[in-house]
């Protein structure tokens, strides 16, 4: 049998030695997928917490937004001051108990969705928003 040479040798540890770098930089490139989940979904954080008509009564609401691209996220992060505003207007003062059922609940959706797609449309011209879900919506 035949000694291995210097050469052969230096080669067989250089792929030894990068074979956990290969292992990570793959690992990273799934990392990276995860990274980006678009289309996808976008928590409301922290929830929206208004006051109802009623004195001490309030609506807590978590929602997921569904949206299509990374540039739509990146707008209406940059724009979610307006976007919590336009949502407070919008539910703050109403009748608890009007807001209780599923079909008051359907169409606070639709007005939700509505005015945030215009808002959006006002300060970016694209919707972003492809929709609008209730995760949380306790009345108290």
């Amino acid at each position: 049998m035949k000694k291995p040479n210097q050469i052969t040798l230096y080669l067989l540890a250089l792929l030894i030695g990068l074979a956990p770098l290969a292992a990570l930089a793959s690992s990273g490139a799934k990392e990276g997928e995860a990274a980006a989940p678009y289309p996808g979904y976008m928590a409301l954080e922290p929830p929206l917490i208004v006051n109802l008509a009623k004195p001490r009564s309030y609506l807590k609401l978590s929602m997921q937004f569904f949206i299509e691209t990374q540039t739509d996220a990146d707008l209406i992060t940059l724009h979610m001051p307006r976007l919590r505003d336009r949502m407070i207007s919008l539910l703050g003062g109403r009748d608890g108990n009007q807001i209780m059922t599923t079909e008051a609940r359907e169409q606070l959706r639709i007005e939700l969705l509505d005015s945030l797609r215009k808002t959006m449309m006002e300060q970016t011209g694209r919707p972003a928003i492809s929709a609008v879900y209730f995760t949380d919506f306790i009345v108290q």
